[in-house]
């Protein structure tokens, strides 16, 4: 973060818009962006009460059914950064997060959440731009590092190894994703991108898959406007799942069109194809003779198996003097969540931040999530979250914060339904001349 920082003081002024309005671009993007009048970089800290309930380790109790965690209380202190800062040649975009708890009636879940998204963009001459960006972090709660609710920016490679409220239990995890794009712009209409990505997932817990994984893309995108650019991407996708779980490679393509709507709304949809190559292991039921041979009902097999599967999103963005908001939509092929693999998945979220009244700012969030497992052989994965957060300024420095959030799972077909709530209230520090913007 320092290399980058210091790298940035060598640009000047302010940066353009080179790939168009309403195009998904990796960097610094949407990083560290809040509603309102927009900061160079805010730090905080904040110590509030927390509650949490329906909390799902990995563990059974002694007659073999799942354990769930409910009613824990205690205390929670977090510190976090976030904004943007441009140049004439660069842009840095900054969110960090990290979460200290203390549950005073279980311990097992004390610990500590850190989550980390840096971007920066750099133009070094007219047709050449670099985008670089990381994500990272650490979390054993499936809703996510408590304190960082927003929705990751959607960009034109997406972020997958923090979507952690597709986890089925709350057990640690470890993440990081470093991208690199070059951009080279022919013409004022027409650039190229070419760049890679890399995936990192480990999971404290025997039974769930790690995942390893990179992303090798490209992208042509031609201005027709002003105001509106089409385009097409490639990526070949590649994921392995430690210590011997399978692995999958994928190639996908969609055709793009992206408008700004206005001064303030921005739409990209983007259409394609996704063709995916599945190696792993599944369960199978043995034959009568073979299981009174072997005493056992089941078995294990390898397989191989080649789909194809529709590639697509919707992403709708307004940015007003007061609030934001966002609306997306996609499918694609994911890496799971450790019990799910290689999947087809769905996915929705909805996010709302407003700051229009004095000394408050308003946060809302709502997601959507259903894994389909290729191969495994293993009933849907839904998934819904929700939650509302607020901060008040009792003076320019001093600010209550307050946030509530839900968590629903279900795997139908086996009965397996979970609903979770987390609830936090306290004091945070955060000196500035707009309220503080966390979500």
């Amino acid at each position: 973060m320092a290399l980058i920082c210091a790298l940035s003081f060598t640009a000047s002024g302010q940066i353009g818009s080179y790939l168009g309005p309403g195009v998904l671009s990796g960097g610094a993007g949407e990083i560290g962006t809040r509603s309102g009048a927009q900061v160079d970089l805010r730090y905080y800290f904040d110590v509030e009460g927390v509650y949490d309930t329906g909390l799902q380790p990995f563990a059974v109790n002694s007659k073999g059914d799942l354990v769930q965690v409910n009613g824990l209380h205690g205390v929670q202190a977090d510190v976090g950064v976030y904004g943007t800062h441009r140049w004439r040649q660069a842009a840095l975009g900054l969110d960090f997060t990290g979460n200290f708890y203390d549950y005073t009636n279980f311990s097992g879940y004390n610990n500590a959440t850190v989550n980390l998204m840096l971007g920066y963009t750099y133009q070094q001459s007219r047709r050449l731009v670099y985008d670089m960006r990381v994500v990272g972090g650490t979390s054993s709660l499936g809703y996510g590092a408590p304190g960082f609710y927003g929705t990751t920016p959607v960009t034109a490679t997406s972020d997958v190894v923090n979507t952690p409220t597709s986890l089925l239990f709350d057990s640690r995890v470890y993440y990081l994703q470093p991208t690199m794009d070059m951009t080279f712009i022919q013409t004022a209409r027409t650039s190229y991108t070419i760049g890679g990505e890399g995936y990192f997932v480990r999971r404290e817990a025997t039974g769930l898959a790690s995942m390893n994984g990179y992303n090798l893309h490209g992208t042509i995108q031609h201005r027709v406007t002003k105001n509106q650019t089409i385009g097409v991407n490639y990526a070949h996708i590649h994921y392995d799942f430690p210590p011997q779980f399978g692995q999958s490679d994928m190639n996908t393509a969609q055709l793009f069109f992206a408008t700004s709507i206005g001064r303030r709304w921005t739409f990209n949809i983007g259409v394609g194809a996704t063709q995916a190559e599945v190696q792993g292991v599944q369960q199978v039921s043995l034959s009568p003779v073979v299981a009174a041979l072997l005493g056992v009902s089941f078995g294990q097999q390898t397989f191989y198996r080649e789909d194809y599967y529709p590639a697509g999103r919707i992403l709708l963005n307004g940015r007003f003097k007061t609030y934001s908001v966002g609306l997306s939509a996609s499918q694609s092929v994911a890496p799971g969540n450790g019990v799910y693999l290689t999947s087809n998945q769905q996915t929705a979220s909805l996010n709302f931040s407003y700051t229009g009244i004095r000394k408050w700012n308003f946060g809302l969030n709502a997601g959507y999530n259903k894994l389909s497992g290729i191969g495994q052989g293993i009933q849907d994965y839904t998934g819904f979250t929700g939650g509302v957060g607020l901060t008040y300024a009792l003076t320019r420095a001093l600010h209550i914060i307050a946030r509530a959030d839900s968590r629903y799972q279900a795997i139908d077909v086996i009965g397996y339904n979970r609903t979770g709530y987390r609830a936090t209230l306290g004091l945070g520090f955060s000196p500035g001349n707009v309220p503080l913007s966390l979500w």
